[in-house]
């Protein structure tokens, strides 16, 4: 017999006496769908039990995906494998099952079973890895000058090369198109104190904001991305007309085990409050000894199999976002290995995603993460990769990491200078979010391809000359770069067209000024290099821009500018 349950709005102290009911035989309520987290605080380092020196698994949880089933399947299902709700995660209807097993054998079994019962998706353990998060704070910085530092995106240098490096500032010319986007961040802890991040940062619950601890890591990769410019303090993030929704993944100081449990609730979390672009500046590599495989390749595809289903289920629901991760710093001595052994949204594949079961194909997947690898600087607009930075086919990009100067804790001044992979990936977070800011309308997918495209960068960055540089996971990237990312995704949305030249003294030398443009309701504001080039796109139709010397006179110069064209002004003499 089918029981069917109707409640009318009017009836909503039946649908809560039915909650309760829920609630006290199966652990979570039916009709109230909010996301929990009960099992939280009480999962810590001596929840896991481990397989290998940093491969585990939490005890006595296992996770399990429904589909839209009764209340009556629901305690059904959990009831066959003795188990009670202790969390669930909206977006993917994933319910957390306290389950008393014996051993992976046993859990295995149980999984097995729950897969069999008419409803259940995909049912799995709570793995768990020694996470790391992905920096090096004692890095002497290759001897990057920390002193005055000149802005010029043909020489990066000083505590501002990585924003040089990128283009930054150009891409800001274009902030007339910028819409105010929504930046998730999965990492260590957050300084809400810090002057250039106080008031951007937000939690999706009122627990979540109570559990984070206030760390340096997390608060230095919110100030890259995010971080307020003009204000006369610190530094300018790339993404500036933004908010951050941010989880604390390390609910207890010093926690070295992680469950991926933390990681894949963090992301919903931040996702279902609105955020399109997620970073994961975390993983899994540092614990690997001597480059020998930490986990057998059985393990890491059983995590890479719960993240897709996870991914999968979000993007079914109707979810689009883009997912960034750092491709991790190398094993336990420092040195690069397969950023595959970086675990959670690296070591997705084609081959062990299993995001079809819930049919969506490994691709839509794929197509919405990045895996972002870690560049220095060698002067004169030269970059390598760091030799920490982990490589192979699942990395995407790079991104400046080595050497960044950026937001900071109370007790370090609210600034310091840290390197690694967790500083490339939130630039490219940043980057992405610029894009999706300027075209609502993209798909993730289209995210990705614009920022990911060769096209759409300016640096090779090759391999740095490590003896292991020869094996075939090594390879060069490309440098992530904001302002022609930003001009991609304009070009989605109107038609432009290229305006170039090169700003001169009267001597004929190249000279750096100040070009600004307006057209229509959008103002436009660059600068050309240290040898007086510039290039940029602009509306078609007649524009009238201005060349500003640094004594606040100008040069006045019209331009036609025709769609898919290009307006070369030549040398312009600026005095």
């Amino acid at each position: 017999m089918t029981v069917v349950l109707f409640f009318s709005g009017q009836i909503t102290g039946a649908a809560s006496f039915f909650d309760a009911l829920s609630t006290s035989l199966t652990g979570a309520p039916f009709f109230s769908r909010g996301s929990f987290d009960s099992f939280s605080g009480s999962i810590d380092d001596n929840s896991i039990v481990k397989v290998s020196s940093n491969a585990g698994y939490v005890d006595d949880i296992l996770l399990v995906f429904l589909d839209k089933v009764s209340f009556f399947d629901r305690k059904r299902i959990f009831d066959s494998a003795g188990g009670r709700c202790v969390g669930f995660l909206e977006p993917a209807n994933l319910f957390v099952l306290q389950v008393s097993f014996n051993g992976l054998d046993e859990a295995g079994a149980l999984c097995e079973n729950l897969m069999k019962e008419s409803g259940v998706l995909y049912a799995c353990g709570s793995y768990a890895f020694r996470y790391n998060d992905d920096y090096t704070p004692n890095d002497p910085f290759d001897g990057i000058d920390t002193g005055y530092d000149r802005w010029d995106e043909n020489n990066p240098g000083g505590s501002t090369w990585w924003l040089e490096a990128i283009e930054a500032r150009n891409a800001w010319g274009y902030s007339s198109y910028f819409n105010h986007i929504n930046i998730g961040i999965v990492d260590s802890g957050f300084d809400t104190t810090n002057p250039d991040l106080n008031g951007k940062i937000i939690f999706p619950t009122g627990t979540l904001a109570r559990q984070n601890i206030p760390s340096a890591h997390g608060t230095h990769v919110s100030g890259i991305i995010a971080a307020r410019g003009n204000n006369g303090k610190g530094i300018a993030g790339i993404c500036q007309n933004s908010a951050l929704t941010c989880v604390d993944w390390e609910p207890e100081e010093g926690q070295n085990w992680i469950p991926d449990l933390r990681i894949i609730f963090g992301v919903g979390y931040a996702i279902k409050a609105g955020a399109k672009v997620v970073n994961l500046s975390v993983g899994s590599s540092g614990s690997i000894p001597d480059g020998k495989p930490a986990y057998p390749a059985l393990w890491m595809n059983a995590e890479a199999a719960l993240v897709s289903v996870y991914t999968a289920l979000l993007y079914k629901e109707g979810y689009d976002f883009v997912i960034v991760q750092s491709a991790g710093n190398g094993d336990s001595n420092g040195n690069a290995v397969n950023a595959f052994n970086n675990g959670s949204f690296c070591c997705i594949t084609e081959d062990n995603s299993l995001s079809e079961i819930v049919g969506v194909p490994a691709k839509d997947i794929l197509d919405r993460i990045i895996i972002v690898g870690c560049a220095r600087n060698l002067g004169s607009g030269q970059f390598a990769q760091t030799s920490y930075s982990n490589v192979g086919s699942r990395v995407d990009i790079c991104a400046p990491g080595s050497g960044i100067y950026s937001c900071s804790t109370a007790e370090n001044d609210y600034y310091q200078y840290m390197s690694g992979t967790s500083m490339a990936a939130p630039a490219v977070t940043a980057v992405a979010s610029l894009v999706w800011s300027v075209n609502p309308a993209l798909t993730g997918a289209q995210v990705k391809s614009i920022v990911c495209d060769p096209s759409n960068t300016r640096y090779d960055v090759p391999p740095a000359g490590n003896p292991f540089w020869s094996t075939p996971d090594y390879q060069s990237y490309r440098l992530v770069n904001a302002k022609l990312a930003v001009e991609a995704a304009i070009k989605t949305i109107a038609a432009t067209g290229i305006v170039k030249g090169r700003t001169v003294d009267s001597f004929g030398q190249g000279k750096s000024c100040e070009i600004t443009a307006d057209k229509g309701n959008k103002e436009f504001s660059f600068c050309s290099g240290s040898d007086g080039y510039f290039e940029f796109i602009l509306p078609a139709g007649d524009a009238e821009i201005q060349l500003i010397n640094s004594d606040a006179t100008y040069t006045a110069i019209h331009a036609a500018v025709s769609a898919g064209g290009t307006a070369d002004l030549g040398d312009i003499i600026t005095v």
